[in-house]
């Protein structure tokens, strides 16, 4: 029997294009963007660009 997942109030299954953009934020380039040092950099270019990326595609 094919089974349906009905209570997406509580949680939903990632789309897999976004853990494919997510992925490597996982793995590789997990920096605090708080953090000062490389990596935190690199994590906060990250967050930025992803903020203004949504940002233009609500008009916001």
């Amino acid at each position: 029997m094919r089974r349906i997942y009905l209570d997406h109030a509580a949680t939903t299954p990632i789309d897999a294009r976004a853990l494919k953009a997510m992925r490597p934020y996982f793995s590789e380039k997990y920096g605090n963007a708080g953090s000062l040092h490389y990596f935190g950099n690199e994590a906060k270019k990250a967050m930025e660009k992803a903020r203004a990326e949504i940002a233009h595609a609500i008009n916001a």
